[in-house]
């Protein structure tokens, strides 16, 4: 009887002072909101990611108390690398006012980059420069900021040390400019989502040039919706003694050592001890509890000997200190294995003759000589005209040659590791790569174009692996063929290193026009930090580098998220999104041909 009398209590509470308005919810579109953030002006090699609610210690009504609701918020706020915004908005019973949240936050977040000083006079500053700058944007500045003074707790209903500091809110917002300091209170404020966090987390990142000490999570789990981040704070290991249990080392498979982790059995997720509701993340810097990495890919085989191998020192660039280091990265050529010559696979064939049709439409018409001693065919014209006219009969022929274009393309496709993803039911993603490199290959080399084949993976800086597949100078042949059906996925993306090889091999063609063809199925990473802004930075910079020399270079991805990131890396027009993996191999080549057109 207590507990359905209790439970019927906290339902009408529930009702009474709800925490939100879940009905009207508003979920963050991602997507839209990063090109609202760039086309406010935003930074954008800034991605936007779902930021965390964290508890507040602010005056809360006596229902709300009872209630337990009102004592979470999530502000948006922007740190080095992303923009965090909520994952979730429900503060309006309007869903279209929680949308129009999310646009207001996008463009405050783009102007706050030009203000300074405290959060009450930087928001203000924010405020009035989207308002002078985008007119449009006032009406629903306007609704936002009254249905937020509506379901504030007025100044007299907060204790007196907390009236004057609500009041000066509440004048900021209806005239912004007009405040200049925030009055003192023992407690914070109420939460307000219209601006951006007060006290945004800070982002612990490594200095400049120096490499992570634990690996980065990939780019796919960070894109997730349950990678939220969250404030954290450094805390002493307290020493342990051994236990009554010693752990058994065969149990172990592949850890340096055991990790001094303490969990309850009935931790499960959504449970209150699941870290989705922690505020703040204690991060332990204790001798054992420091031991523990995980590593992506597997060990080396025994017989790879990276160090005896040729190696190039390549630059890579520093967003934070904007420059290049030079010869920090060392890229290691890998030898090409010999292998048996292999024919072409017998499921594309089919593929392989529809596409040689498709790209004879696109080859270059051919070149007709008169008056040639000899050719392919007479010339009847000039023949009957020179009879005609009684003179000596001479170079009678036509000369048809096709003509080549003055090209030369580089191909190269991704190895890393998340190309061991399914692509469809039946294949992964590296089977889809083989047939497209070879459905590419033939298809080139039937209409006599100028091209290469090259792969590539890493681990750290120190380890970028180059795996030559077919070279300008290599004949397209059985072995080739055999080297592409024998790649294997490996390690980690670190583009921007590819990207800068590939344009030294692609600078020493003499042709006129050079393409190089990037293949890959997501955002570049690495086990240091590359992750996040800084790979995506290097990778741009790579990316200008190669046009600045003269270069065409062109990505191709089957990654669903990259229109997040891509338009920033290559441009609008230097990418192609193919969405359907399984539809690479005839994609690879019908792209090449509309390339080659322009």
């Amino acid at each position: 009887m207590e507990e359905r009398v209790g439970l019927w209590l906290h339902g009408l509470l529930q009702r009474l002072a709800p925490d939100g308005h879940a009905a009207a919810a508003a979920e963050l579109p991602a997507s839209a909101a990063a090109l609202w953030f760039r086309g406010f002006g935003g930074d954008p090699g800034l991605a936007v990611q779902p930021g965390a609610a964290r508890s507040s210690a602010h005056h809360r009504a006596l229902l709300q108390r009872m209630a337990g609701s009102g004592a979470r918020a999530a502000p948006a706020w922007v740190d080095s690398r992303s923009l965090r915004l909520p994952a979730s908005i429900a503060r309006f019973p309007d869903a279209a006012l929680n949308r129009d949240l999310y646009v207001w936050l996008c463009a405050l977040a783009a102007a706050d980059a030009h203000c300074h000083g405290a959060w009450i006079r930087r928001s203000q500053q924010a405020t009035l420069r989207v308002l002078d700058t985008y007119p449009a944007l006032r009406p629903r500045w306007v609704r936002l900021r009254d249905a937020e003074l509506a379901l504030r707790l007025p100044p007299h209903a907060l204790p007196p040390a907390q009236r004057e500091r609500e009041a000066a809110i509440r004048q900021a917002l209806l005239r912004p400019g007009s405040v200049q300091a925030l009055p003192a209170a023992p407690r914070p404020a109420q939460p307000l989502l219209l601006w951006l966090h007060p006290e945004p987390p800070r982002l612990h990142e490594p200095p400049p040039g120096a490499d992570a000490k634990t690996p980065t999570p990939s780019a796919g789990a960070a894109a997730d919706a349950d990678s939220l981040r969250r404030p954290a704070r450094r805390a002493q290991q307290e020493p342990r003694g051994p236990g009554l249990f010693q752990p058994r080392a065969e149990a172990i498979l592949s850890l340096a050592d055991h990790a001094a982790i303490a969990l309850q059995a009935d931790d499960e997720p959504g449970d209150p001890a699941a870290a989705d509701d922690l505020d703040e993340l204690a991060l332990a810097a204790g001798a054992r509890a420091a031991q523990l990495r995980l590593q992506l890919d597997l060990a080396p085989p025994p017989d790879d000997d990276v160090a005896g191998r040729d190696v190039v020192l390549l630059p890579e660039w520093d967003h934070r200190r904007r420059c290049l280091v030079d010869a920090r990265c060392r890229v290691h050529e890998q030898p090409q294995p010999r292998l048996a010559a292999l024919a072409f696979p017998r499921h594309l064939d089919a593929t392989r003759r529809r596409l040689r049709a498709q790209l004879a439409l696109a080859a270059p018409p051919s070149a007709r000589r008169r008056a040639q001693p000899d050719g392919d065919e007479l010339d009847l014209d000039r023949l009957l005209q020179q009879r005609a006219s009684g003179d000596l009969v001479e170079r009678p022929y036509l000369d048809r040659r096709a003509r080549r274009r003055d090209l030369s393309c580089l191909l190269l496709a991704d190895l890393s590791l998340s190309t061991d993803a399914a692509a469809d039911g039946k294949r992964r993603i590296i089977e889809v790569i083989r047939d497209g490199l070879l459905l590419f290959a033939e298809t080139l080399a039937a209409g006599h174009e100028r091209f290469a084949l090259y792969g590539f993976s890493s681990r750290g800086r120190h380890d970028v692996r180059w795996h030559p597949l077919k070279r300008f100078a290599q004949s397209y042949d059985g072995a080739a063929r055999a080297r592409v059906a024998a790649i294997e996925p490996g390690c980690y993306t670190r583009l921007g290193a590819a990207l800068r090889m590939a344009a030294r091999e692609l600078r020493d063609e003499a042709s006129r026009e050079r393409l190089l063809l990037l293949l890959s199925d997501g955002k570049p990473n690495d086990n240091d930090a590359y992750e996040g802004r800084h790979g995506i930075e290097d990778t741009r910079q790579a990316f200008l580098e190669a046009r600045r020399a003269g270069l065409r270079p062109f990505c191709i991805t089957v990654d669903r998220e990259a229109g997040d990131y891509l338009p920033y890396l290559f441009g609008r027009h230097h990418y192609a999104l193919v969405r359907n993996a399984a539809e690479l191999p005839l994609r690879l080549s019908l792209l090449y041909a509309q390339l080659v057109r322009r």
